[in-house]
C-alpha cells in the first residue's frame, strides 16, 4: 500500500502552492547547505528580492530532464568537455567532495527584459520560462523558445537528472520533485542560504531563520523517502 504523505511534506507542498518559500536542507554528507525554494509558477519580484537579500546565493531556475530534452538544452559540463580545447581537464570533477556532476545549463534572459538583472526583469524571465514549458508547442519548439529567450542571460537554468534521485540528490532534484509533487509546473526557483560569517548558513542557522519567518524547513531525506515510497506508482498531486 502506498504510504500517505507525512505532515511535513504536506506543509511544504501547501506553502509552495500559496507562493511561500520552503527551505530545503540537502544532507550533512553532501553540501550540508539549505536552499530557499519557490515554485517558479508563483514567482514575483518580491520573491526574487527575498532570494537575493535573505538567501544571498546564486538564483537559479530548475526544470525536469525531459523538459531539457525537448528544448535541446544541454548540461554545461557536457558542452565544455566537448568543445573547449582543454574541456576534459577543465570539467574533471573527481575532486568534487559532494557530487560527481553539476546541474547547470545555459543562462537566459526573456527578450522582453532590458538588462535582465533587476528583480522585475528576472521575474519576467522566470515567468516566461515557466509559461513556455507549461504550454510547450508541438512543433518548432526550439525556434519558438529562442523567439522568447536569448542566451546568455541572468537566470541560471538547472536540469534535474533523469530519474530524480536515482542519479543525483542535489537541491535541483529535491526542489523540482517537491514542486511537481505539489501539482505545479515542475520548475523551482532557488538560491543557497548564506551566512554573514562568509560561509553557507549552518543547518541550525537556517532552522532559526525558518522559525523566525514562519517558513517550512524540510530535510532532503524526507523528500527522498516520499519519492522512494511512490516511485513505482507515479507522482500524485495533492
Amino acid at each position: 500500500m502506498m504510504k500517505i504523505e507525512n505532515g511535513h511534506i504536506l506543509d511544504a507542498i501547501n506553502s509552495l502552492k500559496n507562493g511561500k518559500p520552503v527551505l530545503i536542507f540537502d544532507d550533512k554528507r553532501r553540501e550540508s547547505e539549505t536552499d530557499m525554494v519557490f515554485a517558479s509558477s508563483m514567482i514575483t519580484p518580491e520573491s526574487i528580492r527575498l532570494l537575493r537579500k535573505d538567501a544571498g546565493g546564486l538564483i537559479c531556475t530548475t526544470m525536469k530532464w525531459e523538459t531539457a530534452q525537448k528544448l535541446h538544452l544541454p548540461y554545461l559540463e557536457d558542452i565544455y568537455s566537448r568543445f573547449l580545447t582543454y574541456g576534459k581537464i577543465a570539467t574533471d570533477s573527481r575532486d568534487m567532495k559532494y557530487d560527481s556532476h553539476s546541474s547547470f545549463s545555459f543562462t537566459i534572459n526573456s527578450r522582453r527584459t532590458y538588462t535582465g538583472i533587476p528583480d522585475i526583469d528576472r521575474k519576467e524571465t522566470v515567468e516566461d520560462f515557466v509559461n513556455f514549458i507549461s504550454h510547450m508547442p508541438e512543433e518548432d519548439i526550439v525556434e519558438k523558445f529562442y523567439e522568447i529567450f536569448r542566451i546568455p542571460g541572468h537566470v541560471h537554468l538547472l536540469i534535474a537528472r533523469d530519474g530524480y534521485f536515482e542519479k543525483r540528490r542535489g537541491h535541483t532534484e529535491l526542489s523540482t520533485y517537491l514542486v511537481e509533487k505539489a501539482g505545479l509546473t515542475p520548475s523551482a526557483t532557488i538560491a543557497e542560504m548564506l551566512s554573514d560569517t562568509g560561509k553557507a548558513m549552518t543547518e541550525d542557522e537556517a532552522r532559526e531563520y525558518a522559525e523566525s519567518h514562519d517558513l517550512i524547513f524540510i530535510e532532503g531525506k524526507e523528500i527522498i523517502e516520499q519519492w522512494t515510497d511512490e516511485k513505482s506508482n507515479g507522482i500524485r498531486s495533492l
